[in-house]
């Protein structure tokens, strides 16, 4: 499941890497069509990037719970 967010968030990456690009290196950003692109393409990246840090907090709390668990069990 992991493995699924880890890719995603690179897509979201690429995507705004290449929106950013897009808006830097060229004069698409002069006519609406460019900005309804550039936009498009960064914060469509920024959404498909945003669920993998959730997924990260998830994953290193049930290690936190299970860790704490095999603590009590020792004492």
């Amino acid at each position: 499941m992991s493995k699924f967010f880890k890719i995603m968030h690179m897509v979201g990456l690429l995507f705004v890497g290449v929106g950013a690009g897009l808006y830097l290196l060229t004069d698409v950003a002069n006519e609406v069509s460019g900005m309804l692109t550039i936009a498009s393409l960064i914060g469509l990246g920024f959404v498909i990037m945003a669920p993998y840090p959730v997924v990260l907090i998830f994953e290193w709390s049930q290690k936190q719970q299970l860790n704490s668990n095999e603590d009590d069990a020792n004492k």
